[in-house]
């Protein structure tokens, strides 16, 4: 396992449904303070509300489960569908800097660490299948010859509102100690809203790159036909029961993934004008609940994001992106951060598109 350097230090009408979702009342009079667990040893932070979990970052090195080993390339003239590299290169191995598990509101797990099929994969996280140093390519979506390595941690406040939590991260090659790109992403956890049965959790996901030296650039994954995929990314618990999924975009490309169950596609732009989300539908083992209702994981990403919409990329192990850049190559000129801002709603029950339109317009507000 590779060690890390660690320094010591438009607006749709307000429905029904939207008011209970998000003007109801808090749980009780009294609303706690959401707090913060940490666990030292692998660095890794617990956002908590009345006690529950709402979501663990992964500061620190997440290393390999037991019995697992890190997959590697092929060695061939030519590399195989989707892959960069033909020297044999390690991908999938121990990494850091992602969100898991993503919880539920009765302590369930929706997300999944190194899936059994993709390793690399890696419950909510973002990241980018090419990352480019003028003519030097690493993988950082596959964990491959580029990797991110924890800074330092620069806000953790919490309160009865909401809760914060900023990290900063550098990227490097592996064969060169430059740090390249200066990542810092910041999460929002906010206070749960609604009744029970009826509640619903918003959580921010904010990631500023600054490129700290000349010619660096980003993008999805080129070398597929279904390629483009990269950016803020889901993989669901493979627990997941009932799966399905509405995409809303006013103006998709080539769509892939029709192995999953498509609740609805919302491709006409009369309908939503230049409003685009990804909302999952399925229902999650939950500890003393035998019969499990349905949670929604919705998923925006700001118009402020360059690109915007930028397209989605999904397939039939409930891997979700909303791909930015997509095939497009992005340029992170030194000095000039970019900002790719996201939200996620977690909420009880099987969302209509008439709330999910009400979620969308509250976050772009």
């Amino acid at each position: 396992m590779r060690k890390q350097n660690r320094p010591l230090r438009n607006r749709a009408p307000l429905t029904a449904a939207w008011l209970t979702l998000c003007v109801a009342a808090p749980l009780s009079a009294a609303q706690p303070a959401m707090a913060f667990s940490v666990e030292e040893k692998h660095q890794s932070y617990t956002i908590t509300e009345e006690g529950r979990p709402v979501l663990t970052y992964r500061f620190g090195e997440v290393p390999l489960p037991g019995g697992a080993t890190a997959h590697h390339f092929t060695k061939a003239a030519t590399p195989y569908n989707g892959a960069y590299f033909t020297d044999g290169s390690e991908y999938g191995g121990g990494r850091s800097n992602y969100i898991y598990p993503l919880y539920g509101f009765h302590g369930e797990p929706l997300t999944a660490d190194y899936p059994k099929d993709h390793l690399h994969h890696r419950s909510l996280w973002w990241s980018w299948c090419e990352v480019w140093r003028n003519e030097k390519l690493g993988d950082l979506w596959a964990v491959c010859k580029i990797r991110a390595f924890p800074l330092e941690i620069t806000k953790k406040e919490s309160g009865a509102s909401a809760a914060v939590l900023q990290a900063i991260n550098v990227w490097r090659y592996d064969d060169d100690p430059t740090d390249v790109v200066r990542e810092t992403v910041t999460l929002r956890a906010h206070r749960t809203e609604g009744i029970p049965g009826a509640r619903s959790r918003a959580i921010d996901v904010d990631v500023r790159l600054e490129a700290l030296v000349e010619g660096v650039a980003i993008a999805g994954r080129q070398k597929v036909d279904y390629g483009g995929y990269g950016g803020m990314t889901v993989r669901l618990n493979p627990e997941v029961r009932n799966f399905s999924l509405r995409a809303v975009h006013p103006n998709p490309d080539q769509w892939r993934g029709d192995a999953l169950a498509i609740a609805e596609r919302v491709i006409d732009p009369a309908a939503p004008g230049d409003a685009a989300w990804m909302a999952l539908y399925g229902r999650y083992p939950a500890s003393g609940i035998a019969a499990p209702d349905f949670t929604t994981l919705i998923m925006f990403e700001s118009r402020q994001t360059p690109l915007y919409p930028n397209q989605f990329r999904y397939y039939p192990s409930t891997c979700v992106s909303l791909a930015f850049p997509g095939r497009t190559r992005v340029p992170l000129p030194k000095g000039k951060p970019i900002d790719y801002r996201t939200r996620f709603v977690i909420v009880e029950g099987k969302t209509t598109l008439e709330t999910e339109r009400a979620f969308w317009d509250a976050y772009q507000r």
